[in-house]
């Protein structure tokens, strides 16, 4: 069976090869994506378009590497960075590593030609390895999940007697006043929450609520075992008292359909009205890696996650 590699930009896809992107990516993820989710995805970026490093065998499309370009704030200047996404190879073209690395190089290599100073993901358990070993990628640090829940008895059925206590204690905690005020942080590093990055990232599914001096938006999940999971994808600006404010307006909003809401990032304070949830009850690890592709563009402290505002937001997961 022979094997071609090639780079194209998304808006140098045909209608035919994007199709074929479709069918491959249903073959290898558990859900389909449409027509009109591709190209809100791969097309409604900074650039007009995304980077793929794309493997051909036979002539029919048997995989693709992508990099997203988004608009972010590095240490006060305005930079691109490229998100990995969607990694895919056909079962039949697997059994080893270098055919996806070959599609990454390629990838990488378009994304530079485009200034893009950084690329960076959030690896599965199977891909981390790869990652970090193959494509060489710092491991940069993981993710922490901050939940409050509403009705314990559908996470822990045999605790269902708990649930009406559990609930008064949701709503305690979300109305407990703050212990101190907190000025608004600078990050040193965080994405550009444009119009673009909104056409981008959030369809009909996600809700949006304007609080006093920034805006959340969340999305409600129907998650394993039907259990209704909110998260609170993002809030910006983010402070310790605008998280406080996103949390109760979110509570408001959806405490009589959901049993729990959930916040996934990297926080510099204790949030207010959440719960860090434990490493060993966590549903699973968020591992954030990343790469410089242009040192005079983007310097090492990009890879130190302290330096980051990061959450779901981030990524294309939820």
């Amino acid at each position: 069976m022979s094997r071609d590699f090639l780079l194209r930009r998304t808006d140098q896809l045909s209608l035919s090869e994007r199709r074929q992107f479709l069918e491959l990516f249903a073959r290898v993820f558990p859900r389909m994506m449409s027509l009109a989710e591709f190209e809100r995805k791969y097309l409604c970026t900074p650039l007009g378009y995304s980077h793929h490093g794309l493997m051909l065998g036979d002539g029919c499309l048997a995989g693709a590497y992508n990099l997203v370009p988004y608009s972010y704030r590095h240490f006060g200047e305005l930079r691109l960075f490229g998100l990995s996404v969607d990694a895919m190879v056909a079962p039949e073209h697997r059994g080893g590593p270098f055919n996806l690395l070959t599609m990454a190089q390629l990838a990488c290599e378009g994304a530079m030609r485009d200034e893009i100073g950084f690329v960076f993901g959030f690896p599965n358990a199977q891909a981390y390895q790869f990652t970090t070993r193959v494509l060489q990628w710092r491991s940069m640090g993981e993710l922490d999940y901050y939940a409050l829940p509403i009705n314990i008895g559908v996470l822990r059925p045999r605790w269902r007697w708990a649930n009406p206590g559990v609930r008064v204690g949701a709503r305690c905690l979300v109305h407990l006043p703050p212990l101190r005020r907190q000025a608004r942080l600078d990050f040193n590093v965080e994405k550009l929450p444009d119009k673009c990055f909104e056409r981008h990232r959030y369809d009909g599914e996600y809700q949006k609520i304007d609080l006093c001096d920034s805006r959340c938006t969340y999305r409600t999940c129907v998650e394993k075992d039907r259990i209704h999971v909110t998260y609170i994808v993002d809030v910006t600006p983010l402070t310790r008292a605008s998280l406080a404010q996103a949390v109760r307006a979110v509570y408001e909003e959806v405490r009589s359909r959901t049993d729990m809401l959930l916040y996934v990032g990297r926080l510099p304070f204790r949030p207010p009205g959440l719960l860090r949830v434990p490493p060993s009850m966590q549903p699973r690890r968020v591992s954030m890696c990343g790469r410089v592709l242009n040192k005079r563009l983007i310097d090492e402290r990009v890879l130190d996650i302290r330096n980051w505002n990061v959450n779901m937001s981030n990524f294309d997961t939820r």
